[in-house]
């Protein structure tokens, strides 16, 4: 149902806002107050900038090094993080979510159609979530829990997860996808939470990994 209403607050916001164009912060601009809002066009924010939230319904944002910001949210496009940036959280419909190394996202990253992807040294404070798209953690930390419909999941390179991995069962509009979907608990990764799988998946856990309690009915090891 979420999603749903996700959809239709797009629709809502194309119609509503007002700022047209793409949108470009300089590299160390230093204005943490400072909202960028655009509907049909990217935003760019260079460098070491802090500025607040950065919102657009149709178009890409991007974030370069070591930046500041608040909200980042997107309906039609993908949000790229470069290396060491802070955001309160990273929201897309759809779209792609990209965190470089060294990242820290004090809320969740969550997209529907598209992958996510955290880099070394990332710090999730919330979840990661997903569902028609893979989710990928090397090297990262994960508060929440790491959550998708129809997408693979790969941990790697010493990921810790506080919280579950969890694979929803696949339900209205997402029923009708049928590919099994692929969990790769890699090398030296801690889930300190359980494995949660509401449908059939394929498995693979390392011998170096440390997972909680395997919870589902229809596991095929890998």
């Amino acid at each position: 149902m979420k999603y749903i209403l996700l959809i239709l607050l797009a629709a809502a916001v194309t119609v509503q806002a007002g700022v047209f164009g793409s949108e470009k912060v300089a590299a160390g601009t230093n204005s943490p107050e400072k909202d960028y809002d655009s509907v049909n066009g990217s935003i760019t924010v260079g460098a070491k900038a802090h500025v607040d939230n950065l919102d657009t319904v149709n178009g890409s944002i991007k974030v370069a090094d070591q930046a500041i910001v608040g909200k980042v949210e997107t309906v039609n496009g993908s949000i790229k993080f470069q290396d060491g940036v802070t955001a309160d959280h990273a929201e897309t419909v759809n779209g792609s979510i990209t965190l470089g190394d060294g990242c820290m996202i004090k809320g969740h990253a969550e997209t529907v159609n598209g992958s996510i992807a955290a880099g070394s040294g990332c710090v999730i404070e919330g979840r990661l979530e997903t569902v028609n798209g893979k989710i990928t953690a090397i090297g990262s930390e994960v508060d929440g829990n790491i959550e998708t419909v129809n997408g693979n999941i790969k941990l790697d390179g010493g990921t810790v997860v506080d919280g579950d991995v969890i694979i929803e069962k696949s339900t209205g509009w997402f029923n009708s996808n049928k590919k099994v979907p692929e969990v790769h608990i890699g090398e030296n990764v801690v889930v300190k939470g359980d494995l949660i799988f509401k449908k059939k998946v394929k498995l693979y856990i390392a011998d170096s990994a440390q997972v909680g309690e395997i919870i589902g009915d229809d596991i095929i090891d890998m």
